[in-house]
């Protein structure tokens, strides 16, 4: 056999999205305090126009930065530098982007331990205040169904809120890093859903949800999720809840 002639093709780097360069330009400029804590970030609209990209990647750096808890992103008040107590907190992307059908289905299984521990903890000890922001956060996804991008933002947050609620912050982070490599499958699922007739359901089991936490009754609103979730999965990889 005549020797193997060895070849000049080099093996690609592997790049990294458009999100991780401006949450890793956006971390440089935390750092050295351009963005203080408490001060609030140029709108992602802005932030967008300011990068030369497009608003999907400025959403996914802010996502990025919120699960590595350099920043807080809320709707109404923006998106807030935390303070850090003198550390420099760094990410890495660590749980990427979902890449088949059989890892998205590894992540919704670890979304669904997640969200059963916040649901448990939300139906426990969820103030009537807290009840009323679950409910804002559910007509928030009403007010969106006219648009697809807007409900799935809404719905995230929505998730996020009851995260909150259940009063843990490492939960908290790791559904943050959950949702981000999620959001663009969410994306095509709401879309889907709208096209097909089916919006109102999934808005529906949300509702159901927090019906079950004002009510104290875990397995309601652990049976809204699962009726969301199931919704989601007949769509394989191509969305989530």
């Amino acid at each position: 056999m005549p020797p193997r002639v060895p070849t000049p093709i080099r093996p690609l780097q592997k790049r990294r999205s458009v999100g991780a360069d401006i949450a890793e330009q956006l971390q440089q400029l935390i750092n050295d305090g351009t963005f203080k804590p408490g001060d609030r970030l140029p709108g992602q609209r802005e932030l967008a126009q300011q990068f030369g990209t497009s608003l999907a990647g400025v959403r996914e750096a802010i996502s990025v930065l919120t699960a590595a808890g350099l920043v807080d992103s809320t709707p109404g008040r923006g998106t807030i530098v935390r303070s850090v107590g003198g550390a420099s907190p760094t990410f890495d992307g660590w749980l990427g982007a979902v890449g088949d059908e059989r890892e998205f289905e590894e992540l919704m299984q670890a979304r669904r331990m997640l969200e059963a521990f916040t649901i448990a903890q939300a139906t426990a000890q969820a103030t009537p205040a807290q009840v009323g922001e679950l409910r804002g956060a559910v007509e928030a996804m009403r007010d969106g169904m006219g648009d697809p991008d807007a409900y799935a933002e809404a719905d995230m947050q929505f998730h996020l809120l009851l995260s909150e609620v259940a009063g843990n912050r490492v939960v908290t982070r790791l559904m943050r890093a959950i949702q981000r490599p999620m959001m663009e499958q969410l994306r095509r699922s709401i879309a889907h859903l709208k096209a097909s007739g089916q919006l109102e359901e999934n808005l529906a089991t949300h509702g159901r949800i927090v019906d079950g936490i004002e009510r104290r009754d875990l397995e309601a609103a652990q049976r809204g999720f699962d009726d969301m979730l199931a919704i989601s999965l007949a769509f394989g990889a191509r969305g989530q809840g």
